[in-house]
């Protein structure tokens, strides 16, 4: 029988004892006044009757508050073990999670923080306790995370807010919610912190709203092709045939191939137009992309040369051959090496390798330079038509556009990270990383 069943029947006992005790009482009181032998006779087991209830009741009394103290004492431990297990089942479900989780108050100042989140800024848990967030932060992500957080005290609800997060070679963006922690009185005590990192989600949102970008403006490029091209060849085949009535030295032949040279011009623009437009299928499914480099590379010698580039090529020998044509994949490869030879007037070195991806299912062609690098407010805008940041004649602002159609056709990706400037593990330059598909 269990302490509970056991004071139960106490708990009755008791009842009974003090009934019969006050019962015998009363009878007493009742025979004394009567004072008959035969009353005095009962008397005596009546009153034997209530002493022996009145010790029952007593006793039953003092075991019943302590049965009683050891039913609260057992429900208080096996309530301290529950909490006690819920309490290890939710830190080891923070502790696990690959979020960043901590709180703070009202000044901006950690009270606890998962492993996770310390592990990222290099640290324990146990060394930012009470240090404030520009202790893992930037001063200007700190500054504008406390404004959230005494609006979240002010308020009460729940704020989200994207944030730059660079530390060391780590750069990511984080998605972080403020959740307010309030007491039983609804007041705010601090904030809850979980923030996600949401870099790669960001990269194929922008890679997503890039493609649909590019996908209209190459129907509208076609259709303005089409119609430059014709009256374009007009005027060129008319120049052709003045320049064969015109001497060479005259002022008139020097004005004539001034027009057939920008005429020219404006017929590259149209064929990068078409080709941006078009991106019909290539002559070859597969192609080997080793060769494709090499071929280009024989090409720009030359260039390289002219211009003070020292070339450096690290391709992985045996590699299998990528799906994409090789004419294509030659014009991409030359667009970025000319990009680079643009961005490094003043001599450099341009490395390109090949190899494949840590899962042995993608090749991976990287093209780098040590030049100028491009502005961070320029990075977004690099794969549009007609963006430039060269100089007038120089550039038509079709060439990455074209190489990101001849990639994403083929199921590949293209990337870009710059520099303007060496900053720790990040060199000054611009590097283009291109995934590719590889033949099973």
């Amino acid at each position: 029988m269990n302490l509970e069943n056991k004071l139960k029947l106490n708990k009755a006992t008791i009842i009974i004892s003090w009934f019969i005790a006050f019962l015998c009482f009363i009878l007493t009181i009742i025979m004394s006044i009567q004072k008959t032998y035969v009353f005095a006779n009962s008397l005596f087991w009546i009153q034997g009757t209530g002493v022996f209830a009145l010790l029952t009741g007593i006793a039953g009394t003092l075991f019943y508050d302590q049965w009683r103290f050891r039913i609260l004492q057992n429900r208080i431990s096996d309530q301290s073990k529950e909490l006690k297990r819920c309490y290890e089942k939710y830190r080891n479900l923070v502790e696990s999670a690959e979020d960043f989780i901590f709180i703070v108050d009202e000044s901006g100042l950690f009270r606890s923080l998962n492993t996770f989140t310390a592990a990222f800024f290099g640290g324990t848990p146990s060394q930012f306790i009470g240090q404030p967030l520009s202790k893992l932060f930037s001063k200007e992500v700190a500054e504008k995370q406390i404004d959230i957080i005494k609006h979240v005290f002010q308020v009460g609800k729940s704020v989200r807010d994207d944030v730059m997060v660079t530390t060391g070679k780590h750069q990511v963006l984080l998605n972080i919610n403020f959740m307010p922690h309030k007491d039983e009185k609804g007041n705010v005590r601090s904030v809850i912190c979980i923030a996600k990192d949401i870099t790669e989600s960001k990269k194929l949102e922008n890679q997503l709203v890039n493609t649909e970008k590019l996908a209209s403006i190459g129907t509208l490029a076609a259709g303005v092709a089409h119609e430059i091209n014709n009256p374009l060849a007009i005027i060129l085949g008319f120049a052709d045939l003045l320049l064969e009535k015109c001497e060479k030295n005259s002022r008139l032949y020097q004005d004539l191939k001034t027009i057939e040279r920008q005429g020219l011009h404006c017929k590259a623009v149209v064929e990068n137009l078409l080709k941006f437009a078009s991106h019909g299928k290539g002559l070859y499914e597969y192609c080997d992309i080793n060769e494709a480099i090499r071929n280009i590379m024989d090409v720009v010698k030359h260039s390289l040369d002219m211009n003070n580039i020292e070339l450096r090529l690290s391709l992985a020998p045996d590699l299998p051959e990528v799906k994409a044509d090789l004419r294509q994949i030659q014009q991409v490869i030359l667009n970025l090496v000319n990009n680079a030879i643009a961005a490094m007037k003043n001599g450099g070195a341009l490395w390109i390798s090949s190899a494949l991806d840590k899962n042995n299912e993608k090749a991976v062609i990287i093209v780098r330079d040590n030049g100028h690098g491009i502005l961070p407010e320029n990075m977004d805008k690099i794969f549009d038509p007609f963006f430039t940041t060269k100089s007038e004649g120089d550039g038509t602002g079709l060439g990455l556009s074209v190489t990101h159609g001849i990639i994403t056709k083929y199921d590949g990706t293209i990337s870009c990270e710059s520099n303007i400037a060496d900053s720790g593990n990040n060199p000054k330059g611009t590097a283009f990383k291109i995934t590719l598909r590889i033949r099973d």
